[in-house]
């Protein structure tokens, strides 16, 4: 894990200065505190922070060049296969000169080309090609996006970075003012293509773009979360009887949890939230390692888990190393979060309890952990995907529908879905980030022409993508501001084409014996569940899905004093009166009103440059948390 930055001119090919590049290396030291390096050439700059988690030596140090001197990579992630790609290209006569993956990377780009190495790698990256003889940049994204890639573009400079943060020392940040009206109105936030800044760009998952002096970018997308539908394998799924789908998905989990836990030259611990994802991960690792150091955010309060990552901890013979996270967190944790974050993080509240464990990760010693990212996402683990007895009186026609596709049978409309007025303009002010996505799933679907294409897979396919990516960002800035990369095991491939394809009956089953009450008699998640049997106690292994018992925000107080003289009041050319009315109706939205206090707080930090420690001042002042 690291941090990025790298810096063209179209035009002025004056060398980039020493102190800004310094200075870019200091904003992203926290993504890579062990080393930093720094290439300047004319009109050419380069950064890279380390992590040193693979080859410690400081010849793995980047930018990392190839041994004729005209490419440099810089690269942020981990690639897990990397020591089978590195055989093979040994057979074919490769030597090598480290141990590392970011040179068996930069190798297999320089002799294979891109789109053959993007296809074979296995893991999570962003990196950065610079070809010095054509004066060009090759930039890749992650199939997920689980390692951030942020772009800026003007006719006069190219820049790249991990961090929108990092790039002070060379932009000035003006506000995008689509995004703030689409967060405001109702979305949860960009994840792909716009941010928060005017001219910044995320580069979406699975993308390549490339530029040469003197010349725009282009992009192109390598691979569409879509690929991962196969009509063959889904029909081979389908035939299986329900043991021998637990049985392969625990061979495809148990290999990729030895991969992630065994690709480092450092200690690889594990995120312990008390949920059965999660434990499932802890239990397979300590396979493995005895010793695993796990980890576990506390929020104290009537809805701790607590209880339950001690019993999945006394289980396993393991100790449990704990935070706890109170009220008041939620309040002084605003400002750092929000400043990682590069926009309001409202979409996710769990980043502060996020935040902290890190911070103990990072004091033990520990430089990754496993996480139980995806495997909602996966395996339908969501409740408002899954059918409730409950609810059948009232939604007779959803409930035939879902437990039809119980069944497996196919059960798409074939007429255009009506799209009203409030959803078309909230899709117009966020660009139709998610609209898009779902007609490409959509698309995909018609195009199948009435094959066993389940809703289960069409359902898995639309959470793989805004609301994971979401999810992906909250885990990597908030690991990082403490020096810590999170590992994803549910996100290997061969696990997503898995459960992609597993029938819908693999994912949720009527099952009289849940009493869940989000989805009374009916079972999410069955074959990770079964695979969970196997590992985990049965209190455990069928403990109902909770999210972070994070109520705080319902229990803010925010105080009228809080946006006055605000950043709100100027962006919408609010008068005195206007801003009044404003913020006495506001607090009738709590959402509302904790959007308005986040985007008020991300636009002191990055419009207005308002040091971390006044807005703190002015939230302490301003701010309080009921008692629940």
């Amino acid at each position: 894990m690291c941090g990025i930055l790298g810096i063209l001119f179209h035009h002025n090919h004056a060398v980039p200065e020493e102190s800004k590049l310094q200075e870019t290396a200091k904003l992203l030291k926290h993504r890579g505190p062990d080393s930093y390096g720094i290439h300047a050439e004319c009109g050419i700059g380069l950064v890279h922070t380390r992590l040193s988690l693979l080859d410690l030596q400081s010849r793995s140090n980047q930018p990392f060049w190839d041994v004729q001197g005209r490419y440099a990579l810089v690269y942020n992630g981990e690639i897990y296969n990397f020591k089978e790609i590195r055989q093979k290209m040994e057979h074919r006569g490769h030597r090598f000169r480290t141990s590392s993956d970011t040179e068996v990377l930069l190798q297999s780009l320089i002799t294979d080309g891109v789109q053959e190495t993007l296809l074979k790698l296995e893991g999570m990256f962003a990196f950065a090609l610079y070809d010095k003889v054509e004066q060009t940049f090759l930039l890749a994204r992650d199939r997920f996006g689980m390692k951030p890639l942020f772009l800026y573009e003007t006719a006069e400079i190219f820049l790249f970075s991990s961090e929108i943060q990092a790039m002070r020392p060379w932009v000035s940040f003006t506000p995008d003012s689509l995004s703030i009206s689409s967060f405001l109105y109702g979305f949860g936030g960009p994840t792909k293509g716009h941010t928060f800044f005017k001219d910044i760009q995320s580069l979406p998952p699975g993308e390549i773009l490339t530029v040469k002096v003197g010349q725009s970018s282009n992009s192109r997308r390598y691979f569409s979360m879509t690929d991962f539908w196969d009509q063959a394998e889904a029909d081979r799924l389908n035939d299986l009887k329900p043991t021998m789908l637990a049985d392969e998905l625990e061979e495809l989990m148990l290999a990729s949890v030895q991969k992630q836990l065994l690709v480092a030259d450092v200690p690889v611990g594990a995120l312990c939230s008390g949920g059965v994802d999660s434990s499932l991960i802890m239990a397979m690792a300590a396979k493995h390692h005895p010793n695993l150091a796990i980890f576990h955010a506390n929020i104290v309060g009537q809805n701790s888990e607590q209880e339950a990552a001690s019993h999945l901890a006394q289980h396993l013979d393991l100790e449990l190393k704990t935070v706890n996270v109170h009220d008041h967190h939620f309040i002084d944790g605003m400002p750092e979060v929000i400043e990682h974050f590069g926009h309001p993080y409202y979409q996710c509240p769990q980043s502060i309890p996020v935040r902290l464990v890190s911070q103990l990760v990072n004091s033990h010693g520990v430089k990754a952990v496993l996480s139980g990212e995806g495997a909602d996402e996966c395996f339908l683990g969501y409740h408002w995907v899954v059918p409730s007895v409950r609810h059948w009186r009232q939604y007779t026609k959803n409930f035939i529908k879902n437990f039809l596709q119980f069944t497996g049978l196919p059960l798409f409309n074939k007429k255009e879905r009506h799209v009203d007025i409030h959803e078309l303009m909230l899709g117009l002010h966020n660009r139709f980030e998610v609209t898009l996505d779902h007609d490409e799933i959509n698309k995909h679907i018609a195009s199948t022409n009435g094959t066993t294409f389940n809703q289960g897979a069409a359902q898995s396919l639309r959470l793989l993508h805004n609301g994971l990516r979401g999810l992906l960002h909250r885990n990597d800035t908030m690991g990082m501001a403490a020096s810590i990369e999170s590992r994803f095991p549910f996100l290997d491939q061969s696990v997503i084409k898995y459960a992609v394809n597993v029938p819908y009956k693999g994912k949720v089953r009527f099952s009289p014996f849940t009493v869940d009450k989000n989805h009374l008699f009916f079972c999410d998640k069955w074959v990770l569940r079964e695979v969970a049997k196997r590992y985990l106690p049965p209190h455990l292994s069928h403990r109902p899905k909770k999210p972070f018992p994070v109520d705080a925000y319902n229990r803010m107080n925010v105080s009228a004093e809080f946006f006055h003289t605000s950043f709100i009041s100027e962006f919408f050319g609010l008068s005195s009166r206007q801003q009044t009315y404003l913020t006495d109706h506001a607090p009738f939205s709590q959402t509302l009103k904790i959007k308005l206090v986040q985007l008020e707080i991300w636009a002191k930090l990055f419009i207005l440059n308002d040091s971390k420690e006044s807005i703190l001042n002015t939230l302490q002042k301003n701010i309080s948390v009921r008692k629940a």
